[in-house]
This record gives C-alpha cells, sequence and structure tokens, in this order.
C-alpha cells in the first residue's frame, strides 16, 4: 500500500545529516559537513530544526548501525520537516540498494533529499546524474575497503606498524614496532607483579595510584590488565590477523615468563568464569536489610558443579549484615515473571500507559514553547509599529537600528519555536506506548537478551527479603534508585495485580514529585 505523507511542519523546514566514515581514514569532518550544509540552508531559505550526525559509521555497512540516521528516518515519518539535506549523495549512504529504499520511503513521507554541495537538477536528468553519484560512491566505498585490507595484510607479511597501539612499543624509524622504554618497563613491571601471585585487580590499583595510563591513555582495569597478559606480541611475535610471525617484533618479557602468566590466569579461573557470567541484576537488586548492593558470586558443589547466587556484598565483606544469598536463575526468573505477569498485564498495560501520558503531558505544563510564541507576537508587533512609523515618514537612525535588532530578533525566535515544535513533534502518543509495551508480551522470557531487555526496561531496583521481594518499577529521573528507606511497610493492594502470588501499590515517587511509582511485592 502506498502511503503518503503530508508534512505537518511549517514550509521550508529541513533537517540535516551528516556521516564521518572512520576515524582511522582521511575525511570530510562533522563539523565542516553541517557547517556547509547550514550555509546551503540559509542561502536557499531553509530552517534547519534539527542536526543528525553519526560518528565512525560506514555508509556501505547495515544502515542499523547508524543510530542517527534511524532516529531521523523515525522523524520523517512523523511529517516534523519536509526536507533532508546532506552534504553529498555518498553521506545519505554508499550502498545504492539501501539508499534507494531509504529514500523511496523518504518520498512517502513527503520528504525531498537535497545535497549541499552536489546540486542535482529536477526530472529524468536529476534521477540520472543522483544514480551516476551513488554508483561511484558504492565504488569507491568497496575499492577503498579491498585497497585498505590489501595494503595492511602486506604490511603484516612484512612486520610493519599496522595501526595498532600497543602498550610497550612505538613506531620505528623504519617502520616497524620498536620498544617504548618506559612503556616496556610497564608491561615488564604488570608481569612480574602478576606471575609473582598479585590480583588483577591489587595491580590495577596500584599502577592507577601511580599514573599509569593504559595505551589508550585511560585508567587501568581489571579487564584491560589481562588483555596485556593475554597478548602473545610480548614475546615478540608479531600477529596481524591469521599472520603470525616469530621474532616479528622486539621482545619485551621472556616466553617462559608469559607461559607463567598464562598458567596463574588458569589457576584464577573461577573469578575469570564469574566475571564472564552475566548477572541481570547487577546494579539493581539490593539487599531489603542493609541496603547494599547484592552482587554476583559463586560457588562449587562437592561434584564439582558451579553454582551462581546474588549474595549481600555487606556480607561478603563481613559487616555485620546476615543476609543470605539467593541463587542467580531462581531471582532473575521471579523478576522477569513479574514483570510479564503482572507489570504487562492486559489491566496494567492500559493503567502504564495512562501514567505514560499524565507524566508527559505534565512536562508540557512547563514547556516555554507558549511564552516562546508570546514574545514572537509581540516582537512581530513592534515591528509592525515601526513600518507604520516608517509610513508616516516618521525615521531617523535610531529607528533603522531599532527596526532591525527587533528583525534579528523575531528571526531568532522564529527557529526556537520551530526546534521546539519539532521536539514536541517526538513525544508519545496513546496507541504508540501500547505498541511498545505489547511487543513484550510476545517475548521469549527463556532467551537472555531478551531478560536483559525487561529488566534494563522495567526494572528501577529490587529488594531481596527473607521471605519476599519489592520491585520497584522504572519511573524515575536519569539513574536514580528509590531508596529503601522510602518502600511502605504495609501494602494497600491493587487487585489489579495480575498474579496470583504478587500484590502491587502506588506509592508517592520520591524521584519524580506528583507522580506515583508501583511497588511489586513477590513471595519467595
Amino acid at each position: 500500500m502506498k502511503k503518503t505523507a503530508t508534512p505537518s511542519c511549517s514550509p521550508r523546514t529541513a533537517v540535516a545529516y551528516a556521516r564521518y566514515s572512520s576515524a582511522g581514514q582521511r575525511d570530510v569532518s562533522i563539523e565542516q559537513q553541517l557547517a556547509d550544509i547550514r550555509s546551503f540552508a540559509k542561502r536557499e531559505g531553509f530552517t534547519l530544526v534539527h542536526e543528525y550526525a553519526d560518528h565512525a559509521r560506514s555508509g556501505f555497512k547495515n544502515s542499523s548501525a547508524r543510530t542517527a540516521f534511524q532516529s531521523m528516518m523515525s522523524a520523517a515519518e512523523s511529517g516534523t520537516f519536509d526536507t533532508l539535506l546532506c552534504w553529498k549523495v555518498d553521506r545519505f549512504g554508499r550502498n545504492r540498494e539501501e539508499s534507494a529504499l531509504f529514500k523511496g520511503r523518504l518520498r512517502r513521507f513527503g520528504v525531498k533529499v537535497l545535497y549541499a554541495m552536489e546540486p542535482i537538477p529536477e526530472g529524468s536528468a536529476g534521477v540520472l546524474l543522483e544514480g551516476m553519484l551513488e554508483a561511484t560512491a558504492e565504488w569507491y566505498s568497496r575499492q577503498l575497503s579491498e585497497n585498505v585490507t590489501r595494503g595492511m595484510t602486506d604490511n603484516a607479511q612484512r612486520c610493519l606498524y599496522n595501526g595498532t597501539r600497543i602498550l610497550g612499543y612505538k613506531r620505528g624509524p623504519d617502520g616497524r614496532y620498536a620498544l617504548d622504554p618506559d612503556e616496556a618497563g610497564v608491561v615488564r613491571n604488570i608481569f612480574d607483579l602478576y606471575v609473582s601471585g598479585n590480583s588483577a585487580a591489587r595491580i590495577c590499583r596500584q599502577l592507577n595510584a601511580q599514573g599509569v595510563k593504559t595505551s589508550r591513555g585511560c585508567a587501568f582495569s581489571p579487564e584491560s590488565l589481562l588483555r596485556i597478559i593475554n597478548n602473545e606480541r610480548y614475546t615478540g611475535i608479531y600477529i596481524w590477523g591469521d599472520i603470525r610471525v616469530p621474532e616479528g617484533m622486539p621482545a619485551i618479557i621472556d616466553r617462559s615468563v608469559w607461559k607463567e602468566a598464562q598458567h596463574m590466569k588458569k589457576k584464577t579461573a573461577r573469578h575469570v568464569e564469574q566475571g564472564a557470567i552475566d548477572f541481570l541484576l547487577t546494579g539493581k537488586a539490593f539487599c531489603g536489610h542493609c541496603g547494599a548492593a547484592m552482587i554476583g558470586d559463586s560457588g562449587t558443589s562437592k561434584d564439582g558443579t558451579r553454582h551462581y547466587y546474588y549474595s549481600c556484598q555487606s556480607r561478603k565483606a563481613r559487616k555485620g549484615c546476615q543476609k543470605k544469598s539467593l541463587t542467580k536463575d531462581y531471582l532473575e526468573s521471579r523478576v522477569i515473571d513479574c514483570v510479564l505477569d503482572c507489570v504487562l498485564s492486559e489491566e496494567n498495560i492500559e493503567k502504564n500507559v495512562r501514567a505514560i501520558m499524565d507524566l508527559q503531558a505534565e512536562e508540557l505544563k512547563s514547556s516555554p514553547l507558549s511564552a516562546l510564541e508570546a514574545e514572537h507576537a509581540e516582537v512581530q508587533k513592534k515591528i509592525l509599529n515601526i513600518n507604520n512609523a516608517i509610513a508616516a515618514a516618521i525615521w531617523n537612525s535610531s529607528t533603522s537600528a531599532m527596526l532591525k535588532t527587533l528583525e534579528d530578533d523575531a528571526e531568532n525566535l522564529r527557529l526556537s519555536i520551530e526546534m521546539m515544535r519539532f521536539s514536541q513533534s517526538q513525544l508519545l502518543d496513546h496507541d504508540r506506548v501500547v505498541f511498545f509495551l505489547h511487543r513484550f508480551t510476545k517475548g521469549d522470557r527463556n532467551d537472555p537478551l531478551f531478560r536483559r531487555h525487561i529488566i534494563e526496561t522495567f526494572i528501577n531496583a529490587v529488594y531481596v527479603f527473607d521471605d519476599h521481594l519489592d520491585i520497584v518499577t522504572n519511573n524515575r529521573e536519569g539513574n536514580q534508585r528509590f531508596p529503601l528507606e522510602d518502600l511502605p511497610d504495609l501494602f494497600d493492594p491493587d487487585p489489579g495485580s495480575g498474579c496470583s502470588d504478587c500484590v502491587s501499590s502506588g506509592v508517592p515517587n520520591v524521584l519524580h514529585p506528583n507522580t506515583q511509582v508501583t511497588i511489586y511485592r513477590i513471595a519467595i
């Protein structure tokens, strides 16, 4: 079915889209692209209401990776602008198939695509020219990728520096890796400490206290330190992809030291394995006794089976809390079931939608749009009075200066109003929120990615008591956690909770005045 949208925006209202292909290639910067687009918009009489930019995103790869591009397409569907301005054809995309698809969608939404640096005429000649430019851009992208890969492979076969920054090395005068004396000393120190039995966390604390930085200029973390421990290049093996060249670069440590480090890593595999386990409620589960975080923990049974738990951090640190640990899968499953069976029950979906719409309406009350429109009308009135005075032959230098100032003020206010209207056009409507919530009811509650999405979307905090959980839904400002001390002692049950072993209650939301947060109490 062909869908044609009539833009609800003011005439000649446009958005800009800019894209930077790769941080490792010579490319026109986002700032330069946007500067040229702004000049084009001003020259052609367009009002730019928003600017979208994807940094270091290839136009040839799947468009789903271009998050700003996807946001722009969503905004186009709502009819909030009538023109999309790009720097050149290849900034929209270097894949002809996807470009044609998205341009077709934009046409159905009533949006025209223009290019600041490549004027394309109307009619059949313009269609032909645009197609040629797109084909050239796609050919260039493929050729560039092939040439870069070929060049880097050739460099690797000759053990040349290939752009990979490695702590302890620098680019030598011959184009190969050379030792950086100071950083090489840091690497040797890391391996010496590690094979001596120091944990990765302890070594990181020591390095960070000394102000030592990683190859990227960041503080050390256990993950970045273990990447150094795992890096076989420090024994002198040049590695790039499938290419391995023994003695292809200077060795910083002896091969025997590297092997000893790998042996030590295996001895501490319990901690590494635990770190790889995805504890979905990390940062959201808290002890109902003391309020401390419930952290990922593990233990091995007599038969060698590994079991995973959430344990009170205060109890682990022997600070007096007596809260017992709870099995990871059980706790996470109870929370997931509560969301799908209670929060997203048919009765509660409509109630949640009303709460979201009420919150949105409350925020709109504080919108400055009305004040801006009133101020714009007042300025226009003053401009009219001055023009009437000019018509009556009342004119002097101060009148001219005042008129220029008022006209500038009116233009600035008009731009602010357009941008505010665009922003408000992105607000959710009732049907869209219902559709969004209903999508979750169709998911597989055993799928790890779906489970994580559920928790991140709907859960603010889970307080773990001995016989029940208090699950606070995600109605918050920023990343603030609903505090333990504000949980109700007694619940006023809501009969529409939708779950046989769960009761819910609305309580004042300390994080968002004038609203309520729903807390679900579920037995364990």
